[in-house]
């Protein structure tokens, strides 16, 4: 009998696609060879053999980097199917999905992962000793879909249609000092009075989708932003130093010191979403860690993430 001959594959291997996919998520070859960790020559050849075997030009170089033709357009949506896939054989061949031991990393604001996460993760592996934690601080959140990490915290709404996302808190913010600064400065009764002291700023405050309006606005008007840092260590420990007053979450309550809330009807709010990639829900250890994550937020137990406000009250706050 004669063997029936078989259509050549234009791709010779999983990595062809791969090379692809992260050009595509990377926007450059040269972010993708330092993705990949081969040389910018390695993914230029590999994607123009591709293209050759297709006969096709899947990305337009330009200087900038590169950009998906329509053609490469036309099969973006299959080949991330086919990297979903990969991956699920790939864990399902070497059991890791079955096994609770493994590395999680969780894309987090440093001051969440600070004050909040890490005082909290000795229960977690208690519990689950031989999973690892990675926390990925970042005032730009990393992006689950290009597998940056497993699970992102964030203060926007993911915007990939791929990733699952979940509303899971909302943070309030109010002002802040040090007992030292409102002993030498004095303590502020309004919002007005805020516009006589030094304040002090996030950077993220002005990057997510948080109701901020009345803080730009005495920030603006007061002239006198003495610092801003994009680190929430940082800019807790200018206003334990006396530096002066700034915004804080109101859970700052229940996990730092040496600085009180204000209760003067300043206050902003912002929604906090958990995001990750669907192909990572038969993981067992990705389960669990994920359960974990989200036992942080609960609101029944911690009033600070519940929609409505609720007044930080703090017995030392001094007299004025």
């Amino acid at each position: 009998m004669e063997h029936e001959r078989l259509t050549p594959s234009p791709f010779e291997s999983w990595d062809d696609l791969r090379f692809f996919l992260v050009t595509t998520q990377k926007g450059s070859l040269a972010k993708a060879a330092s993705h990949i960790g081969v040389t910018q020559p390695t993914v230029s050849r590999r994607i123009e053999n591709l293209e050759e075997r297709l006969g096709v030009r899947l990305f337009d170089r330009l200087p900038s980097g590169v950009t998906l033709t329509i053609e490469g357009e036309s099969i973006l949506d299959a080949a991330k199917l086919i990297e979903e896939k990969v991956l699920e054989i790939q864990m399902n061949v070497s059991g890791l999905d079955k096994r609770l031991e493994g590395k999680v990393r969780v894309s987090v604001t440093d001051g969440f992962a600070s004050y909040w996460i890490a005082p909290r993760l000795h229960a977690f592996q208690e519990l689950y000793p031989n999973i690892s934690f990675e926390l990925l601080c970042s005032v730009e959140p990393a992006d689950a879909l290009k597998w940056e990490t497993d699970i992102g915290i964030q203060f926007r709404r993911p915007s990939g249609a791929d990733l699952v996302a979940t509303r899971v808190a909302t943070f309030h913010f109010v002002p802040w000092a040090s007992p030292a600064y409102l002993s030498r400065c004095g303590t502020p009764r309004n919002a007005d009075d805020l516009l006589g002291h030094r304040l002090l700023d996030h950077i993220a405050y002005h990057g997510d989708d948080g109701d901020w309006s009345e803080w730009y606005g005495l920030a603006s008007a007061a002239n006198r932003i003495c610092y801003r840092t994009n680190s929430s260590a940082a800019l807790l420990s200018a206003i334990q130093s006396g530096l002066g007053i700034a915004l804080l979450p109101t859970y700052s309550l229940d996990c730092v010191t040496g600085v009180v809330p204000l209760d003067i009807g300043v206050r902003t709010r912002s929604d906090v979403w958990l995001s990750y990639h669907p192909a990572l829900r038969g993981t067992a250890r990705f389960r669990v860690a994920l359960e974990w994550i989200k036992s942080l937020f609960d609101r029944k137990s911690w009033l600070w993430f519940r929609d409505e406000f609720h007044a930080p009250v703090c017995r030392e706050h001094p007299t004025p």
